[in-house]
């Protein structure tokens, strides 16, 4: 183990390297930290995260990981959570894991080492199909993912458990572990026993599947890159080459498309975005809450609809900056034709003793456009003149309390209208981005 290990660390290049260990004090991650200790060329620190969980046993469970560390002559570092926190098992392993990445800020890691063996990626691939997975599900748990490295995930934990009684090593046990509460530890003491009965091996058996499976996805991978490089400019697909694409070409694109996007990219997910974009060509459908999928001008992409902050400030005569625009306010002899929409100069009936404001839009916003008797929605009038949802939140509207009373290079309300037999106006010059 120490020798695999070693090889382990040169082969992705962490000679010298300043690695963190986590460390629970149960008996895969001591046998990984003692390994580790043993091994010339890099700097070790044990990271312990105390989950508060268990009250006393989960204190002394810290002190045995800082006694374990001293005894190695290795640094610790440690925290505790509020024990307040929910207690399931997805809890504790995002807890796990955001403790990991602030230590690796904290601390300058290169690397964080964690003690998941094969057992461990066996449980993981039979608790992901019975609750659906995908062919990369099918991965289980890598050796290395991002910052993360598994140097034990090709021994059993049968092994690991000999290691531990030739060298004599201590180790916390965990009374939660023997919960069937938690699905893992149902699988792990009611499960796998029942496969062993049919295949006593099955353990290697499945992490054969696993590996084999890792090999045929970099076949899948490598393919699927060089398709979406015939489709994608910018964050965009190109819907008409897209068409042409074998189903399950087009089925493994979307599902890339929304990793990161949903939470769960399960079958139906994947296949009611596919069905959407070969038949609609100029649409668009709800992904969650603030993104959908948008197909438009034969090309689809994802939106983020997440709101801006609302902005707003006074509004005064000469020079105004808001948001990649700039309103310069002056008077003006009044003009004979009023208004040109597409201008970025327009003549207006401004009064100052009105507390006018630059802003974003807001709920319950209207406008009366020029020449119109009835006031309506903006939102009703911005989806008249297309503007794109995405784009809405970012444009500057001279308005009065609830009432837009001018937008960029688009409107003017006939509130600003200049009379017949004025002679004097304000111009209001617009710099900036055009819708």
């Amino acid at each position: 183990m120490i020798k695999s290990t070693n090889a382990f660390i040169k082969k992705y290049n962490l000679v010298g390297k300043k690695i963190g260990v986590g460390l629970s004090g149960g008996i895969d991650s001591v046998v990984l930290t003692y390994i580790l200790s043993k091994i010339k060329g890099i700097e070790v620190v044990v990271l312990h995260l105390n989950h508060n969980w268990r009250g006393i046993e989960s204190k002394e469970d810290e002190k045995f990981s800082f006694e374990f560390a001293k005894k190695l002559g290795l640094e610790f570092y440690s925290e505790t959570l509020d024990k307040s926190l929910k207690k399931t098992e997805t809890n504790a392993r995002e807890y796990r894991y955001d403790f990991f990445a602030r230590a690796k800020d904290k601390l300058g890691l290169d690397a964080i080492f964690l003690a998941h063996n094969k057992n461990d990626k066996t449980e993981t691939l039979i608790y992901r199909l019975s609750k659906g997975t995908g062919p990369r599900g099918l991965l289980s748990i890598p050796a290395v993912r991002d910052f993360y490295y598994r140097p034990l995930i090709d021994f059993e934990r049968s092994e690991i458990e000999s290691f531990a009684k030739e060298n004599n090593l201590s180790y916390r046990i965990d009374k939660s572990n023997f919960d069937t509460k938690y699905k893992r530890n149902l699988i792990r003491s009611d499960i796998l026993p029942l496969l062993k009965k049919i295949n006593p091996n099955v353990i290697n058996s499945i992490s054969s599947f696993i590996k084999v499976n890792e090999m045929n996805q970099k076949i899948v991978d490598d393919y699927v890159d060089e398709k979406i490089k015939t489709i994608k400019t910018e964050e965009k697909y190109d819907r008409k080459v897209f068409l042409k694409l074998n189903k399950e070409v087009q089925f493994e694109i979307i599902n890339r498309i929304l990793q990161g996007v949903v939470k769960t990219r399960d079958f139906k997910t994947v296949e009611k975005i596919l069905n959407f974009i070969l038949s609609h060509s100029s649409s668009k459908i709800s992904i969650n809450n603030d993104t959908f999928l948008k197909v438009y001008a034969d090309r689809f992409y994802i939106v983020q609809n997440k709101k801006n902050e609302y902005l707003e400030c006074d509004l005064k005569v000469g020079e105004n900056n808001f948001l990649n625009y700039t309103f310069i306010i002056e008077k003006s002899p009044a003009p004979k034709v009023f208004p040109n929409n597409n201008s970025n100069i327009q003549y207006v009936n401004l009064d100052f003793d009105n507390p006018y404001k630059l802003r974003t839009k807001k709920a319950g916003d209207k406008i009366l456009p020029f020449k119109s008797k009835t006031s309506q929605k903006l939102k009703t009038f911005l989806i008249k003149k297309k503007i794109p949802l995405e784009q809405r939140d970012k444009i500057p509207f001279i308005a009065l309390s609830d009432e837009v009373l001018f937008i960029p290079f688009i409107m003017v309300s006939d509130k600003l209208k200049v009379g017949e037999n004025q002679s004097e106006c304000y111009k209001v010059t617009v710099r900036g981005s055009e819708k």
